[in-house]
């Protein structure tokens, strides 16, 4: 497995777990998915003789109800995780990595300051998860170091 392979693995298992932070109910794109998937009629579409309103359409009670729930529901370190998540990727664009597509954004000290956020953020955590929720965030944190001395 090549390195930018393996940091694109480490990057999709950042995203899994976090990615209850977007939306109450899961995966933003998988609802649009499933309901593109499924005839109009079942995806909630329009019914033919009775006119009901898509069932996609929720009131503003109904969501202020919902962004309620989850907010119960996402703790500081969901939130901490997310940061990284997104930290880690602008780390990435900032060394210009992959070079087809980022060299346009090369800036190195961003990347340094990410890295070293990364790094405190995860330093942080660690007080309160378990070393397993952080494996993948502390590979990614040292592919990140590697590159940074590599590009550096």
């Amino acid at each position: 497995m090549g390195e930018n392979d393996k940091q694109e693995e480490e990057k999709d298992e950042a995203k899994q777990t976090s990615s209850r932070l977007w939306t109450p109910y899961g995966d933003p794109g998988s609802q649009k998915r499933e309901a593109a998937d499924k005839p109009a009629a079942e995806a909630g579409g329009v019914s033919g003789a009775g006119g009901e309103a898509p069932a996609d359409e929720v009131s503003d009670e109904e969501l202020r109800k919902r962004i309620e729930e989850a907010m119960e529901k996402i703790t500081v370190a969901d939130v901490v995780l997310d940061m990284i998540v997104s930290l880690s990727s602008l780390a990435y664009q900032r060394m210009g990595i992959p070079k087809e597509v980022n060299e346009k954004y090369r800036d190195m000290e961003q990347a340094q300051l990410a890295i070293d956020s990364i790094d405190a953020l995860l330093e942080v955590l660690g007080r309160s998860l378990p070393e397993d929720a952080l494996k993948p965030l502390s590979g990614t944190l040292d592919n990140l170091k590697m590159n940074f001395a590599r590009e550096s």
